[in-house]
């Protein structure tokens, strides 16, 4: 992969992880959704209407289907039963906004520099999966830290905020309003690292 391709997928899966809602596109038809990016695949969760498992082409547009969008994912829609990653999603939302659970599995991402991700390189399992749920209590143990660190790195004043998912690039935090994105100064390479980092950031919130 040259170095444009490289820096179009990067961009991809941080547009992926920077946002949790989008406007589904089954066969042309909106459907405003939650989704999550599945840790331990790189697959998409989400919930649907059942009408929308037989479409012919889904495409996700996020943040939402604007003139503007900064990405448009091609998935295909399967059905799911419940599982670890339905239980992430209510995790992060806190409700099932439709009927049935999904998997949106990537065929390609387009972003609005006219790059194209492929699905199979985009969809890749979290290299701290094993570490999230450590990770994640170790930034809520301190919620009035936390409180500060998101509001030193997002600008976002939450007042409750909880932290749902971890990666290498940075932290989901579930506020009031919806899913935050709290990206680390930069990317780790383990969870030891991720750790020494989240330590830095609580103590000089303290």
């Amino acid at each position: 992969m040259d170095d444009t391709g490289i820096k179009t997928l990067r961009r991809a899966r941080s547009l992926l992880r920077s946002h949790t809602t989008g406007t589904l596109l089954c066969d042309g038809t909106p459907t405003p959704v939650r989704y999550i990016v599945d840790p331990s695949s790189g697959e998409l969760v989400l919930c649907v209407e059942h009408d929308m498992l037989g479409a012919d082409d889904c495409v996700l547009a996020v943040p939402e289907d604007s003139f503007s969008c900064p990405m448009r994912v091609n998935i295909a829609v399967e059905e799911m039963a419940e599982s670890i990653s339905s239980d992430r999603y209510i995790a992060y939302h806190l409700r099932q906004d439709h009927p049935v659970w999904a998997k949106g599995t990537i065929s390609f991402a387009k972003i609005d520099s006219g790059g194209v991700a492929d699905g199979e390189a985009l969809m890749t399992p979290n290299p701290l999966l094993d570490a999230i749920p450590h990770l994640c209590k170790r930034l809520n143990a301190d919620r009035k830290a936390l409180r500060e660190v998101c509001r030193l790195l997002t600008k976002a004043d939450i007042e409750n905020p909880i932290a749902v998912g971890v990666d290498e690039e940075g932290s989901d935090i579930r506020a009031e309003f919806g899913v935050v994105r709290m990206n680390w100064p930069g990317p780790v390479e383990d969870a030891d690292e991720c750790e020494r980092v989240i330590a830095s950031l609580i103590g000089g919130a303290l």
